[in-house]
């Protein structure tokens, strides 16, 4: 039999990493002019591959903008995680989880606007991200620490989605409007904890 012509077909790992170089050239074009500076001409030229090897990997723009959104949530969560494994009590996990989510935002100002504030993208696509399971898993965390620190209160996602809404309004503050003397962001969610567990 004879052998087709062509290149054979990648790994997963192959592929794995041939996208998160493609996300990685996305999150550097966005860092220095935005993400509107994003194209797939581009991003090709920046890889050294044709532009139609890109589009075997990502639908498009907006398919590599989410790819760039569950990389930062996945780091993120990562970092609570990683933190959390040495933190006993339940409270004091929350605690933790809430000062961690909330530094990670501020300490990273370019991934929060392009999570929180991405420009040039539909409802429609927004809402095909956050409604996948694994998006959801990032923030879901979040619940199961409330819980366990108040076992028996029966609120929990009032008290969750107001603490996850207000975590990240506070890092909106500290990003957007950095000139106002705010109080210390750990305070502040530490403030916002409270009220959540009272």
């Amino acid at each position: 039999m004879a052998r087709t012509a062509g290149r054979p077909p990648r790994s997963e790992a192959e592929i794995l990493e041939f996208q998160s170089k493609i996300g990685k050239h996305a999150l550097e074009i966005y860092r220095a002019e935005g993400f509107g500076a994003v194209s797939m001409r581009r991003l090709a030229k920046e890889a050294g591959c044709a532009p139609m090897t890109i589009y075997a990997h990502f639908e498009g723009k907006t398919d590599i903008l989410r790819y760039l959104w569950a990389d930062i949530l996945a780091d993120m969560s990562k970092e609570i995680e990683t933190t959390l494994y040495a933190v006993v009590g339940a409270r004091e996990r929350l605690q933790t989880a809430t000062q961690i989510f909330l530094a990670y935002w501020i300490d990273n100002p370019d991934h929060f606007r392009l999570v929180f504030m991405s420009n040039d993208v539909t409802r429609k696509d927004v809402s095909k991200f956050v409604l996948d399971e694994d998006t959801l898993a990032h923030f879901k965390m979040f619940a199961g620490l409330i819980k366990d620190a108040n076992p028996d209160r029966h609120d929990l996602k009032v008290r969750t989605d107001t603490l996850i809404s207000g975590l990240i309004g506070i890092a909106l503050s500290l990003n957007t409007i950095p000139d106002y003397p705010w109080a210390k962001a750990n305070l502040m969610a530490s403030q916002l904890l409270s009220s959540i567990n009272s």
